[in-house]
This record gives structure tokens, sequence and C-alpha cells, in this order.
């Protein structure tokens, strides 16, 4: 996994406190989540400008909470073409179903940036890169920035492309029997998408009702 700089590493602890608070409201958990994703992308530009990299990458957003990402990554990365995978994780079998693709042109030469908030299982992030490389991208020159992972979705990723090429703000201690995130910070679409009856927070919604 990508080494954070001392002053992100100081940044993404602040923010986290906020997205992890089952309290945090919807305004708030929005402008956490962008400072946080704010952070990370300019790690991302850093570790490209280190390697050597200079033309901008392919950006790719993983439907839908990756849209929480997608100000930040043009606003640091202006000229980058921006691809779109929808990619819905199967509640019961935890599979990805693909419902959705619009990419850019990719090639060998091409430098490409997943895009997804969240790492549990990796089904999605594996679906994605492997789409990618049947179109001829080379694993090597891909790149996935998330806010958390489980270490089994980060182990998975790794098999597919290089643990180093990996920005993440936190990994976690593990998976839940529903395939979330343990601590986490519950649903990040949902709550970033303003679903107080998110099923990551069965309360709200009893809360809702009463």
């Amino acid at each position: 996994m990508a080494r954070l700089s001392e002053r992100t590493v100081s940044g993404i602890g602040a923010s986290l406190k906020v997205l992890r608070d089952r309290e945090t409201g919807t305004a708030e958990f929005r402008g956490a989540t962008r400072e946080l994703c704010a952070l990370l992308m300019r790690e991302l530009q850093a570790l490209l400008s280190e390697r050597g990299v200079v033309k901008e990458p392919v950006l790719i957003i993983i439907l839908r909470a990756a849209i929480a990402f997608l100000d930040s990554a043009t606003r640091i990365f202006p000229d980058a073409p921006v691809g779109v995978f929808g990619i819905r994780r199967d509640p019961r079998t935890k599979r990805p179903h693909w419902y959705y693709e619009n990419l850019p042109p990719i090639s060998k030469k091409s430098v490409i940036v997943v895009l997804d908030p969240m790492l549990a299982t990796g089904g999605s992030a594996k679906a994605a890169v492997s789409r990618l490389i049947l179109r001829d991208a080379d694993p090597k020159s891909i790149y996935f920035v998330g806010v958390i992972a489980a270490p089994e979705g980060l182990s998975r990723l790794a098999r597919y492309i290089p643990r180093e090429n990996i920005v993440l703000a936190a990994t976690d201690k593990r998976l839940d029997a529903y395939g979330m995130i343990v601590p986490g910070l519950g649903d990040l679409g949902d709550r970033y998408f303003g679903y107080d009856d998110s099923p990551a927070f069965p309360e709200r919604r009893t809360r809702k009702k009463n």
C-alpha cells in the first residue's frame, strides 16, 4: 500500500473521525468526504510525480459512491478523461453485478486511476481492474484510490495490481457477515447521498418510524 505523508495522515485522522461518527449529518459528512478525497488525490498526484508520470491519468469512477471523488479528482487532474463503471454488489451473493460501462480509449500506455471509496470484499474493484486489463490496460499502470479497506479486499485487489499502487486512508479490522467493513463508517454512498434509512444503520429506520 502506498505510504502517506505525515501531513496527509494528520488531515485524514480528523476527517475519518467525522465520517465514522454515526450521528454526523449529511452536510457535514459530505464536507468531510470531500476533504478526505482531496487529501488522497494529492497523495496520488505526488506518487505519480515521484514515478515520473507526467501525462494526465484516465480516471475511472465506480458508481455510485465514487461520485464523491470526482470533484477533487478533476481539480487535481483537470484534463483527465473520465470513465464510468456501474457495478452493484448483490446483497445475497456479495458478487459484483454490472449494469453500466462508458470508457474513454484505453491502451497499454494509459495510466489509469480507479476510484471507489470502500474496498470491502474487493469484488467490485477486482471486476473493474479485470475489465480494464481486457481493454489492454497494463496492470502495473493501474492505481486504486479509496477511503477505507478491509484486509480481505486489499489482499484480493493486490493480486491484480501492485500493492504500492493502492492509496487508502485506512485499513480496518475485518468484514462482518454482511460483507460490511468493521468498524468502517457505514455505507458511504447512502450517507453521502443523504439516505437516512441506510441498511448500515438499522436503528435510524426505527427512529424514523416512531
